[in-house]
């Protein structure tokens, strides 16, 4: 067995990341080369000016069925910075005005619901979650939402054998696989900065603001430095589709977008969610999932192909009346606010898509992939950017049992 004799890791996101923690554990020299000024990507926090809090470019939760998600918190010891809830989502409706918990024992479904949603007895590969679940009593206040919260597409194009392994994984997980794991002190606190301070523990360099422009047989061409890459070095991409297509033609097919809209609110006082929960799911709302925050209220709006090419403004006024509108307050203006829109935030988990994805091996020698995009049975979440890293970093060097 050969060991690289450096691992450039070239994105700093939590692929990138998962990918240099792995590998910097095992003993291995690991660079990690990031074109922003911050790690994270997608998934990180900030200080908002505006609204003088700490707020998340988007909200997110992590489940028990997260194991490579979980694990990799307590590699890095994030997981200190993590909460577990309790398994109980609830979710009210804004036209009927009706509320309801679902739970691992109470599903608001039929046993011959739940199993279809299962994949059970079988899933054509042309099927959508609206063409098997879309005639199901329980398909708007159940499997709908959970549809777009995890695929961020819509039902009637989103792809029901993707769907039906995340619910395998969720509902057939054991107690603890639907326990959500939410993040009191943002994205970053968690799943970020202990992955930098476990990086420079092991002695990894890690350089900000510098772009690869270039991925040639023996350099890595930055846009302020050129890296020689030697015999034994190894490279993993830990980028956008896009990206990536770009530095390697011809490896990346076409593969569509989703977006996704976050909007932020920074309320006079701190608010409290139905049941005292950190999160609500909305039903028959353009919002989709309201988080709590202290006095910040947090909505995303998955698959937010209606909003955004809308203005702040009107996305603010329409996702606060519907915020208001769940909790019972009085019909008062918007308070201070932050749209955040993400146009390329997953990619369309259609049943065309899903397949076309490139795997982690490049066909250049010494390259792999890693990112929520590469080919695997998850969709675009937290836990296919952290297993696509991990399964980077073993191939790169050749250590199938590597963990965190």
């Amino acid at each position: 067995m050969t060991v690289p004799g450096t691992l450039h890791v070239v994105g700093a996101g939590l692929a990138g990341l998962a990918a240099g923690v792995a590998a910097a554990k095992a003993g291995v020299r690991v660079a990690v080369h990031e074109a922003a000024g911050h790690a994270g990507g997608r998934c990180r926090s900030f200080l908002d000016e505006r609204l003088g809090r700490v707020i998340d470019n988007g909200s997110h939760l992590v489940l028990g069925a997260n194991r490579t998600a979980l694990a990799y918190a307590r590699a890095t010891g994030g997981i200190e910075a993590m909460l577990a809830a309790p398994a109980a989502f609830p979710f009210v409706d804004l036209v009927t005005g009706k509320s309801w918990t679902v739970t691992p024992k109470r599903l608001p479904a039929g046993i011959g619901e739940i199993l279809k949603a299962l994949g059970l007895p079988w899933t054509g590969k042309a099927e959508t979650v609206a063409s098997r679940l879309g005639e199901t009593p329980s398909f708007t206040r159940l499997w709908q939402p959970m549809c777009e919260a995890i695929m961020n597409t819509a039902p009637d194009e989103a792809s029901a054998r993707m769907f039906a392994w995340t619910m395998r994984k969720a509902l057939l997980g054991g107690s603890d696989a639907l326990t959500p794991w939410i993040f009191p002190a943002g994205l970053s606190a968690a799943l970020v900065a202990p992955a930098l301070a476990t990086l420079s523990l092991f002695g990894a360099e890690t350089h900000f603001r510098r772009r690869l422009k270039a991925l040639e047989a023996d350099t890595l061409v930055f846009d302020d430095a050129e890296v020689p890459l030697g015999p034994a070095d190894r490279v993993i991409l830990a980028l956008p589709p896009w990206v990536t297509a770009s530095l390697l033609p011809g490896l990346v097919p076409d593969l569509p977008t989703r977006p996704i809209v976050n909007a932020h609110f920074r309320c006079a006082q701190p608010v409290e969610l139905p049941r005292d929960s950190h999160f609500l799911g909305l039903v028959n709302s353009s919002g989709h999932w309201l988080f709590a925050r202290g006095d910040v209220l947090s909505v995303t709006v998955s698959a937010a192909g209606a909003l955004v090419d809308m203005d702040n403004e009107s996305i603010a006024d329409r996702l606060w009346d519907e915020i208001r509108r769940a909790l019972g307050m009085p019909p008062i203006a918007p308070p201070p606010y932050r749209i955040m829109k993400e146009k390329r935030a997953t990619l369309a988990h259609d049943n065309h898509t899903v397949v076309v994805r490139p795997g982690p091996v490049s066909g250049r020698n010494g390259v792999f992939l890693a990112g929520d995009w590469i080919a695997s049975p998850w969709p675009c979440t937290i836990e296919a950017a952290i297993s696509s890293g991990l399964t980077a970093a073993r191939l790169a060097l050749a250590r199938p049992g590597l963990t965190f």
